[in-house]
């Protein structure tokens, strides 16, 4: 059996009707906005080339083709990592240029901005998946996350955004010739509008938004580059209707919004401003551009970094250098199912992976003498009988088995469990822990619904509400549905036909550290006044996008507190805890939370504390022989919870004092 293609007279009336793109443009000076996208480029070819040392541009009223195999990235924030999602714009691309092969790429990710590109601690130590790829266009999706700066951060974005050109040309050139790159500058969309009054009204920052569109205009023109005005084209389409029509919170696209940012960028890159899609057409080639996405993003955001390339590589580095090369390998062979299906060429049922390489497994540690601390003499796996029989428990307390694995073989692998408004128990398993391998199939992770239907006290019913989760280390039950991590994003799956089945699913958040997958959000619990606190383990990297701006941490952990209807969201720190597993409130508010590492309980409302990003503060004090660490602190550090060691030269007595938020000692503890 062979999947549907496209039909070459389909493929024959969508070039017609969308001309040939830029990547396949013409690059002309547009006027006023309107519903197509603009792109302005400005300047002659030599002034051009001294500004950023880029690739010689095509002369102004010329239409840009590509080459065979060209190799196209996107880079910037959420506006091009959600791309990976939907594959609109990139078949598009696909469709309009069949014979050209071409190899596209999204290195997008949230809460990136010109002037921060954070990652994880040694993210380039095996390679650079943005310099192996060795891209020959980039289109570049920044002004978002800057815009929060408001306009007295104009100046310094547009600053930062030619650095950004210049330092991306040099370290990122062309694989074909060693030359730099080609930009294509693209700005922000507009803010939607939504009619919750907790979400942003949108005014404000589509006044950010206008004057950071500008810039990037402006920094286009400057650099000689094409640049294309979303900004005012989705401000339009946005209008039409009132409330959330094209994206899910004001800023994040959903389907129908990334076909028209898809539709809109075309118009602009190829001047057809009457541009007509039949989307019903690109469904099975907008599928296969998915499945690629899918699995380049193992790639350039590859789950449980601290083991693959971080601190915790260490005694096995023989294993994911081969990992990185097959799923290299792997996109290669969803690039040509691609180019067989604009081509009209048939294709397999599925992508055949044979041919991409083979992996090893590691030998085990298990039986090594320096193992002996934590191991047992020989592994034992209890059955659930066996498990009851032998574990104490205190007097006039019993186990009772609910359900086990035999029974229900998709209960594999459980992590956190939760009782619904109608009793029946939700399990979260993870199977594919710690992370997908290549060449399996992909992540079946799920949730799972065991229900005890006759009363006797045993679940004789099990449904899988969901199955395409990543490492869901969390979840909890919001607004009618559930909320659960599909590493490293947040996803909202609701049943709304009422056979326990998720049948919408949005992509709430995304961004969460996956560099440890169990250090990753985990153990969500509802506070007293009904915000949800999730955890994170120490060594990650979380860089949250949302309406209200970028939320960065790395390294520090903690407790993260959202609001899943405004989508605000703040962390505190968790001092001395490292690998956070569950967390509880009691009748007051207070929180105590358990710390897997240690197998320590912590009651967290005393040492709970805002996050401090900047260098620690040592001040000599008046007494002989002492430092005071961290007190008083100054200004960027008031309302932190903060602390004085005092230790002798000469040994002695070490001292810990509290202070209070303004800097005055509260007592003594040491």
């Amino acid at each position: 059996m062979t999947k549907p293609r496209l039909s070459r007279g389909i493929r024959t009336r969508l070039a017609r009707a969308i001309g040939v793109l830029w990547m396949a443009c013409c690059l002309t000076c547009s006027g006023s906005a309107n519903v197509a996208g603009q792109i302005v480029a400005e300047g002659d070819q030599e002034s051009k080339q001294a500004k950023v040392g880029l690739a010689t541009p095509t002369p102004i009223g010329s239409h840009v083709e590509f080459t065979k195999g060209e190799k196209i990235a996107f880079l910037g924030s959420s506006l091009a990592e959600r791309m990976n999602l939907f594959g609109n714009f990139e078949a598009m691309i696909h469709a309009l240029n069949p014979q050209q092969e071409l190899t596209i790429r999204n290195f997008g990710r949230p809460a990136e901005a010109v002037d921060v590109q954070q990652r994880s601690a040694d993210y380039t130590k095996i390679d650079d998946p943005q310099a192996v790829f060795g891209a020959e266009t980039y289109l570049c999706f920044f002004g978002f996350n800057e815009s929060f700066a408001g306009p007295a951060g104009v100046e310094k974005f547009k600053l930062d955004y030619v650095s950004y050109l210049q330092k991306t040309a040099q370290e990122y050139p062309r694989l074909d010739s060693g030359l730099a790159p080609r930009f294509i500058l693209i700005s922000p969309i507009a803010f939607e509008t939504p009619t919750d009054s907790l979400l942003p009204n949108g005014q404000t920052e589509n006044e950010n938004l206008r004057l950071y569109s500008q810039a990037v205009e402006e920094v286009a023109r400057q650099q000689g580059v094409p640049f294309v005005n979303l900004f005012e084209p989705t401000l339009a389409i946005f209008s039409q209707q009132p409330g959330l029509q094209f994206t899910i919170n004001g800023c994040h696209l959903n389907l129908a919004g990334d076909r028209e940012i898809a539709k809109s960028l075309v118009q602009s890159l190829t001047g057809d401003r009457k541009l007509q899609v039949d989307w019903s057409q690109l469904e099975t080639l907008r599928t296969a551009v998915i499945d690629k996405s899918w699995v380049h993003q193992q790639d350039y955001r590859m789950l449980n970094g601290w083991y693959v390339y971080g601190g915790r590589r260490t005694f096995d580095t023989e294993t994911f250098p081969l990992e990185y090369a097959k799923i290299r390998k792997m996109a290669a062979v969803r690039d040509r199912e691609i180019w067989d299906l604009v081509q009209g060429k048939k294709t397999a049922p599925k992508p055949d992976d044979s041919a991409t390489g083979d992996l090893i497994v590691p030998t085990t540690r298990f039986g090594d003498p320096g193992q002996d601390y934590s191991e047992a003499e020989t592994l034992r796996y209890l059955s659930p009988s066996e498990f009851i029989a032998e574990t104490s428990v205190p007097a006039g307390f019993e186990i009772q088995l609910f359900a086990d694995e035999t029974q229900f073989p998709e209960l594999a692998k459980p992590v956190q469990l939760n009782f619904d408004n109608r009793g029946r128990l939700w399990v979260s398993c993870m199977p594919t822990y710690p992370q997908w391998k290549p060449g399996d199939v992909k992540p079946n992770d799920k949730l799972v619904i065991l229900e005890d239907k006759n009363g006797d006290g045993k679940a004789d019913s099990s449904t899988v509400f969901y199955d395409q989760l990543h490492c869901p280390t969390g979840f909890e039950f919001w607004n009618g549905g559930v909320l659960v991590v599909d590493q490293p994003r947040l996803l909202f799956l609701k049943d709304t036909d009422g056979d326990d089945k998720a049948d919408q699913i949005v992509h709430l958040l995304d961004g969460w550290a996956s560099d440890d997958t169990h250090h990753s959000c985990g153990a969500f619990e509802w506070n007293n006044g009904g915000y949800l606190h999730m955890l994170e383990g120490i060594a990650t990297s979380t860089t949250l996008e949302t309406p209200w701006g970028p939320h960065r941490s790395k390294g520090d952990g903690g407790a993260y507190v959202l609001d899943p209807q405004s989508l605000k969201i703040r962390q505190f720190s968790l001092p001395g805890q490292y690998n956070m597993w569950c967390y509880v409130f009691n009748e007051w508010g207070q929180g105590f939370c358990g710390d897997g590492t240690g197998a320590n309980q912590h009651w967290d409302t005393p040492l709970s504390s805002a996050q401090f990003q900047g260098p620690p503060v040592a001040v000599e004090t008046t007494l002989p022989g002492s430092l005071e660490l961290a007190a008083p602190f100054p200004n960027p550090a008031r309302g932190r919870t903060t602390f004085e060691f005092a230790i002798p030269e000469g040994g002695g007595r070490v001292t810990l004092d509290v202070y209070d938020l303004h800097g005055r000692r509260l007592r003594r503890l040491v």
